[in-house]
Parts: C-alpha cells; sequence; structure tokens
C-alpha cells in the first residue's frame, strides 16, 4: 500500500509540473472541444466564413442583428498545432478572429481595420475600442472554463449615436419599458438601472414604463435629475396596489402636468393604476404635447379588449383638451400593441388615437426573445412606440428608432441588456426657427425660476396649491413659475399647476398658490436691480424675503431690498 502511495504521489507531482507548463487539463484530457460563440451587437447581418487547418465544426453561416450565436466548435488535441480564422464581415467592415492551438492549449486574438490583438490565452474579460467604417464600437471578448474545452465568447457592440442637440423646432423623445418591477420577476434591477443615465443622456424628454421598484427607481431619477430635472409625479387610484410606473421626464420645463386614469381594466393587471400622463412642455418658446402611457399587456381576449379600451379612453382624454391646431402633439411609451401578431390593433391604435406610427429605421422588434436574454420565450414582439398627432402640427421630417440598450459590465456579461424590451426613440423637427424670438426680461408668460441669494430656489409645495418656500435646492416642475402681466403694469405668479401665488395673511406676509383668480393679493410690482435680478413687492406693501437668504421659508414681510430680498431670475 505505501508502495502504490508513493507512485500515486509521483503521477501527481508530474501532473501539477505538466500543467504549470500547459494551461490544460492535459493530465486528464487529450482532446477538448471549445465553443465559439459570437454576439453582435449592431443592426447590421454578420456573415461568417472559417479558415485555417484547425478541426472544426461550422455552426452557422451568418448571425443576425442583435443575436448571439455560436459558430464553431474547434476540437484541442495533444500532439498537434493548428489554426482557425473565423472571418465575420458585411458590406461596410469585417473582423477576424483568431484561434490557435498548440497541444490542448489555446490561444485567441482578433483583428480589424485599426485594431490588432495579439494571440494570448488569458480568460479575462478585455474590451477594445475600434473604428470601422467610420463608426466607434468595442470588440470585447473573455474565455469561460477552457482548461475544460469550455467557450470563446466574442462581442461587438456599436456605440451608440446619440441625437444631436436641437433647436427649438426639433423634439427627440426616448421611450423605454425599464423592468423595474423585481415582484414581477425582474433580475438584476439595481445593475441594470445604474447603467441606464447613460443610455439616457442627450435627448429632449424620456417616457419611461415600469418605474416600480422603489428604491433603485427612485436613485435612477435621482441620477437623471441633473439633466431632466423636470419630472413628472405619479398617478394612483384609491383601491390599487400599485402606481403607474410611468413617468415623463424633460430637460424642459412643464407648463402644465396633468393625467387619466384608466377605468378599463382586466384580471391581475388591475391591480396597477394604468392611465396616461399629459405634459405641456416649453423649448425655448416653442410648445409640445408629450403624452405617456403603459396599457395592459397580453394578446388573449380579455387582456386585448381592456387594452383597447385603455386607447380608447387615452383618445378621448386627449381630445378633450382641445389642444391648439398649430402646436405639435406627441405620444410615447408602451402601448402592448403587438403590431407583428394583431396589425389590426395597431391600425385601431393609430385610429382612435388621431395619431401615426412614424417609419422605424431600427431593430424589427421591441420585445424579441431570440435577441434579449431577458425577455420571455418564445415572444418575438413589436409593443413600444412613438407617434405624432394628426390634428395637429406636423413635423417636416420624424422617424423612430428601435434599439438596443445594452452593456459590457461585468456584472452583465452574456446578459448584455438593460431590459426585458428595447427602447424606442422618436426624431421629430417642425415648421419654425431654431431661435424664435422670445419675450424679454422680465419673460412675461415664459416658465421661469425665482434663485435666492444662496443659490436656493423658490418652491410651490406640490407645485401649487399650498404654501411657498425658499428652501429648495434644486430646479424642477415645483420650481417652475410664470409672470402673468396685469394691465396695471404689475404681474400675477402663475404655479405649475395652474393657481395663482397671493397673500394667505396680510399682517404675516405668508404667501400660498392656492388661488384660481388674480385679486389684490395675487398681484405683485417687480423692482429691476438688473442683471436679471429682481425685487418683488406684494400687495401688503412689503418685499418677498427668503430666510436666511434661501434654504427655509418665504413671506412677505421685509420693508427694505437687500440681499434676502433679492431674486435672480432663470429662464431655461
Amino acid at each position: 500500500m505505501r508502495y502504490l502511495f508513493r507512485i500515486s504521489t509521483h503521477i501527481a507531482i508530474f501532473c501539477v509540473i505538466l500543467l504549470a507548463s500547459i494551461p490544460t487539463n492535459a493530465c486528464n484530457e487529450t482532446e477538448l472541444d471549445t465553443e465559439i460563440v459570437f454576439t453582435n451587437s449592431s443592426l447590421y447581418t454578420m456573415q461568417v466564413s472559417l479558415s485555417g487547418n484547425a478541426q472544426v465544426n461550422q455552426l452557422v453561416s451568418f448571425v443576425p442583428p442583435l443575436a448571439t450565436r455560436s459558430l464553431a466548435s474547434i476540437k484541442r488535441m495533444a500532439g498537434t498545432t493548428t489554426d482557425l480564422n473565423i472571418l465575420l464581415n458585411n458590406e461596410d467592415y469585417q473582423v477576424s478572429l483568431e484561434q490557435q492551438t498548440s497541444d490542448t492549449g489555446l490561444s485567441f486574438g482578433a483583428v480589424t481595420e485599426d485594431l490588432y490583438i495579439p494571440l494570448q490565452n488569458s480568460s479575462e474579460i478585455q474590451r477594445h475600442s475600434t473604428t470601422l467604417a467610420g463608426e466607434a464600437y468595442t470588440l470585447a471578448f473573455n474565455g469561460t472554463d477552457l482548461d475544460k474545452g469550455g467557450s470563446l465568447t466574442y462581442v461587438l457592440q456599436k456605440t451608440d449615436i446619440k441625437p444631436e442637440p436641437g433647436g427649438a423646432n426639433s423634439f427627440n423623445v426616448l421611450s423605454y419599458n425599464i423592468w423595474s418591477t423585481t415582484i414581477y420577476g425582474s433580475k438584476k434591477v439595481d445593475t441594470r438601472l445604474d447603467e441606464m443615465p447613460a443610455v439616457m443622456a442627450d435627448y429632449d424628454a424620456l417616457v419611461l414604463t415600469e418605474v416600480f421598484d422603489l428604491v433603485p427607481s427612485k436613485e435612477l431619477l435621482a441620477k437623471l435629475r441633473s439633466e431632466y430635472p423636470y419630472q413628472s409625479g405619479e398617478i394612483f387610484k384609491a383601491g390599487k396596489l400599485m402606481e403607474s410606473g410611468t413617468r415623463i421626464l424633460s430637460r424642459w420645463p412643464f407648463e402644465i402636468e396633468d393625467s387619466h386614469v384608466y377605468t378599463a381594466c382586466d384580471g391581475i393587471q388591475c391591480a396597477a393604476t394604468r392611465g396616461v400622463i399629459y405634459a405641456r412642455i416649453n423649448k425655448q418658446g416653442n410648445v409640445y404635447h408629450l403624452f405617456a402611457t403603459h396599457t395592459q399587456s397580453s394578446d388573449d381576449d380579455a387582456n386585448r379588449n381592456a387594452r383597447l379600451a385603455q386607447l380608447d379612453e387615452m383618445g378621448d382624454y386627449i381630445r378633450s383638451l382641445n389642444l391648439p391646431a398649430d402646436e405639435p402633439v406627441i405620444m410615447a411609451g408602451d402601448f402592448n400593441v403587438n403590431k407583428i401578431g394583431l396589425p389590426e390593433d395597431r391600425d385601431y391604435m393609430e385610429e382612435t388615437l388621431d395619431g401615426l406610427e412614424l417609419e422605424n429605421i431600427g431593430h424589427n422588434f421591441s420585445f424579441d426573445s431570440d435577441t434579449n436574454t431577458w425577455a420571455e420565450k418564445p415572444l418575438m414582439e413589436y409593443l413600444d412606440y412613438t407617434l405624432i398627432g394628426l390634428d395637429n402640427l406636423q413635423p417636416v421630417s420624424a422617424f423612430q428608432e428601435i434599439f438596443a440598450p445594452r452593456s459590457l459590465i461585468t456584472e452583465l456579461w452574456g446578459d448584455w441588456d438593460l431590459s426585458d424590451h428595447y427602447a424606442a426613440r422618436g426624431m421629430f423637427i417642425y415648421p419654425g426657427e431654431e431661435n424664435p424670438d422670445r419675450t424679454l426680461f422680465p419673460y412675461i408668460g415664459d416658465v421661469i425660476h425665482l434663485e435666492t441669494d444662496n443659490g436656493n430656489f423658490v418652491r410651490a409645495m406640490s407645485g401649487g396649491g399650498s404654501f411657498i418656500s425658499a428652501g429648495s435646492d434644486q430646479i424642477g416642475t415645483w420650481e417652475s413659475f410664470r409672470f402673468v402681466g396685469l394691465d396695471n403694469g404689475k404681474i400675477a405668479i402663475l404655479a405649475r399647476d395652474g393657481n395663482y401665488v397671493g397673500l394667505d395673511s396680510y399682517l404675516f406676509g405668508t404667501l400660498k398658490a392656492n388661488n384660481q383668480n388674480i385679486d389684490s393679493g395675487e398681484q405683485f410690482e417687480i423692482v429691476n436691480l438688473g442683471n436679471n435680478k429682481i425685487a418683488l413687492e406684494a400687495d401688503n406693501g412689503r418685499y418677498l424675503r427668503a430666510d436666511f437668504g434661501g434654504g427655509a421659508g418665504l413671506s412677505a414681510s421685509s420693508w427694505s431690498i437687500g440681499n434676502n430680498q433679492t431674486f435672480t431670475l432663470i429662464r431655461p
């Protein structure tokens, strides 16, 4: 027994020495098979061709847009040295994936028109920037369980091209179902939402749906606030268990925010408050009417009928607003109308909303279980839209694009997608000037913010209907006001919800934004202090004062003008 033990020990030592020189499981294997996988994170079909003397089994001849496919299986055999080149190409560019076997060892690299990655055998994730046909991409790869055969995974991801900043006559909307619904099975919510601000940058407005998970959703909205300070509130109906999960975010101020809760629903989905949110947005003097919704899902008769009834309600609600015919109407969201399987429902959606779906220049599906690891199989549907209102100002050019927000971070490696839905973006250019004439100081009729001496802002709690303070450290919908010019040279101050700011107490000078009419207590006189700075005198003969220069209360309680009575007018 001791003799046999010594022999076993010597063999084990020999294997350790051998493993140190050959990074494979050579002591147990003389032949290994390695799968080579490719993810095509672009909208171009990639053709696949193989060359070299390796023993290989080619599995596909092309990889569709956004798809992941096993390209080939390469055999690694003791006592042999082989090469394999996998050429991926389309009409515009090509990428060469190179593999070399030596005994059962494996080395791998890649070549593009401006990138050379020499053969190496590190299994760690590597990410390399490259330019293909003038556009930016990332080529990344790693190995998994290569000592047992395992797999090589390559991914070519196109860098998203953001919309160009446009003038007042252009408007770009990103509509995205962010799948922040752990209660319904969402995965890796915190990780995915952490990656979303970069994807959502550079639009005029965002329409987000399935914004349900409280903590990660709140953190996402907070991160987006610096770029999109104007964020709609939630809608919730008594008797429901959940809010709507729908939000409008804008880099431009809301003049009006409103909503309608759908009465139609069916089954378990009645637990959520389904509805439509409306924001009248002022972009540098031009008005845009934006509507966001998330309707009932699934295509069985009961759910379908509920969805169509909700669309009827949305159309009736929009028409009830009697919006000016010379101003644009845009509708966006997860409409759950599957135009692939139910094209007649897409036609009905357009008819009942008096709308038009834009031409899609992107992916053919917004919910695609063939390319999106999170999407429920076997569903392949087109559910997310941006539409224009046909009874209102028509764009001179407009299109929408379904695209796949993805990430190459380690935590999402192999999953890639940031949601089970792809995103839809609508790009609109309307008649008119890029820089239209606007009112001069003090910007009568335009949305303005009142900044205090120490950098805080005047705020109407809940956007109106309650007390006024100077306690906000950031701008948003609650900090948005409009000056209304009066015949006597004074102004009224209109809060975002349509109420006027007025004296609640002449004696103490307290202020509330809960007045529907303009009486003497709602009239103020502007004192122009130069450089966009003003003081405001109330009807009690005293000036508005920000306590401590801002960050606290606001009242019409000062007999003279100093720093605490000075406000800077900011017009977005």
